[in-house]
């Protein structure tokens, strides 16, 4: 629940660090709890940062990819709290949703646990943001906007700078599921969906 420096493989220990951390960790201790006293199968996925296209009227700016493609193209710079090489695992919305699905298929052997799902490689924000800026370039003409770093502001998270990638090793080998989609294709993918959304504010 707390972004550990380097690797997570869902052993380390529990320390949310929000009230929407916490939140999180006791339903997943209720659901696990309703698994082991057999009224139901209950399998708890941790996802790392999802991205790509969704209903745009549901939440058009919900993730890191989603609010820096809007910015681009909308012509603003796309910033930074760090030198930009903080990483996050990236994981494609259809590959997050094909995890769910291999989870239903393996419920039995998966239930009463946590796992983790992910990528397993770290991008560097600012290669991700610089990439951003070169996909929505090449999409509406324009030139690509900056990529900057600026002072955090006060209600900074600390694990805000905190980097890491994920070790899905174990629920790969329990259910054969792996990530299909690239991150430059997911990412290419959903600067046409939103390049094309009649929601874009002009620049």
């Amino acid at each position: 629940m707390r972004a550990g420096r380097g690797r997570i493989d869902g052993t380390e220990p529990d320390a949310p660090v929000s009230v929407y951390g916490r939140h999180k960790l006791g339903a997943e201790r209720a659901l696990k709890q309703a698994s082991a006293e057999g009224v139901l199968r209950g399998v708890v996925l941790r996802l790392p940062t999802v991205f790509g296209q969704g209903p745009a009227s549901v939440a058009p700016d919900r993730g890191v990819c989603a609010t820096m493609i809007r910015r681009a193209l909308a012509g603003e710079p796309l910033t930074m709290w760090h030198d930009g090489t903080v990483e996050r695992d990236l994981l494609y919305v259809e590959d997050a949703a094909r995890a769910f699905l291999a989870a239903l298929d393996h419920a039995d052997a998966l239930a009463g646990r946590h796992w983790v799902v992910g990528t397993g490689v770290g991008t560097p924000l600012r290669a991700l943001f610089t990439r951003i800026a070169e996909l929505v370039a090449a999409a509406t003409g324009a030139p690509p906007v900056p990529v900057a770093s600026v002072p955090a502001p006060p209600e900074a998270a600390a694990t805000d700078s905190v980097g890491y990638a994920i070790d899905s090793s174990a629920f790969r080998a329990a259910t054969g599921w792996r990530p299909e989609v690239s991150l430059d294709d997911g990412l290419a993918a959903t600067v046409r969906a939103m390049a094309g959304s009649a929601l874009v504010r002009p620049a």
